[in-house]
């Protein structure tokens, strides 16, 4: 028999103890969320989840729980800050559920047993088997009014009566999960995850292989030359000359100083560097962002700083620290 469910938690990068958003109350008072940890192994090669607790409405909360509790797929969601719709994280197959709080065997951050200590961690699943997708493929957000609130919710398995919201979501939450597993890092771990912290010369790294990244690139710029000339602009690419954008676009009169972005997902997200950044308040300035660029199917779509404020929220990736003083 099919057993699967979703549990819902807090925003992070990787999960490996980096830092956990959302609107929390514990975020408030500069506490960490439990989840933090919740796709970095033990030393036996164990995953411990932490699920926050789900009310019934009557003063009573829960964690997942079932009478039949090993074997589970467990689906990973999150929601990405000042973004709607939630995404999938991550997942654990062949899981147990312990149905209630546990003190997690070693502390993920001094690897010793302080069971019943402040600080410890707490977790209700565990799982040997698990699979972290990575920011950069966290591209397909979706909603789903039975997903709004709960944290956790069972879809398939013993003693789960079966309902039209079940079966929807469980029907998108495969369709998600099949077009992960090329992408999706298997037994993660902090040593083997492309983390910009691990490579702060390249923190762009996120976003795939250098061979990739520029493959990328080139189908992004090769549609966005096609798209301008088929309107009669004449191109001329810049990009060798670092003047914070990459082509400029003639037409009579008419001039356009395009920053050309691509992505080989549907999702628009790219990475900007500090020159490109400062020299998008240029008068003529545009983005150009190419999504599904490797793809027969790619889509170019041209914004102009109005356009580009109202539409992106820009996060830093990676600061570089300077003394200012003797």
């Amino acid at each position: 028999m099919e057993k699967i469910l979703w549990v819902k938690f807090g925003w992070s990068e990787f999960y490996q103890g980096g830092p956990v958003d959302g609107n929390f109350p514990w975020d408030s008072l500069g506490e960490v969320g439990h989840e933090a940890f919740n796709f970095m192994p033990d030393s036996d090669g164990t995953y411990y989840c932490y699920v926050p607790p789900q009310g019934d409405g009557q003063g009573n909360y829960h964690q997942p729980s079932n009478d039949d509790s090993e074997g589970w797929t467990v689906v990973c969601l999150a929601k990405r800050p000042k973004q709607k719709g939630i995404h999938i994280v991550g997942w654990f197959e062949d899981a147990t559920l312990e149905g209630e709080y546990l003190y997690r065997p070693h502390s993920p951050v001094t690897g010793q047993r302080q069971v019943g200590k402040d600080g410890d961690w707490h977790y209700s699943i565990r799982s040997k088997k698990a699979f972290l997708v990575p920011p950069a493929e966290r591209t397909r957000p979706f909603s789903h009014v039975s997903v709004g609130q709960g944290k956790y919710s069972f879809l398939a398995g013993p003693e789960v009566k079966k309902t039209q919201n079940k079966s929807e979501v469980l029907k998108l939450v495969k369709r998600r999960l099949e077009g992960f597993n090329a992408g999706a890092v298997k037994s993660p771990d902090p040593e083997h995850l492309a983390d910009p912290e691990n490579d702060p010369l390249d923190p762009a790294r996120s976003f795939g292989t250098p061979e990739h990244r520029r493959k990328v690139e080139k189908a992004a710029e090769e549609a966005v030359v096609a798209y301008y000339t088929g309107r009669d602009y004449v191109p001329d690419n810049v990009t060798k000359k670092k003047l914070g954008y990459d082509f400029t676009f003639t037409k009579g009169r008419l001039v356009e100083l395009v920053e050309i972005k691509g992505t080989s997902e549907a999702a628009e997200r790219f990475f900007m560097t500090r020159n490109e950044f400062a020299f998008k308040s240029n008068k003529g300035w545009r983005l150009a962002i190419v999504t599904d660029a490797l793809s027969e199917k790619s889509v170019v779509r041209i914004y102009t700083l109005k356009q580009f404020e109202r539409r992106f929220a820009l996060e830093p990736l990676a600061y570089v620290g300077a003394s200012v003083q003797e």
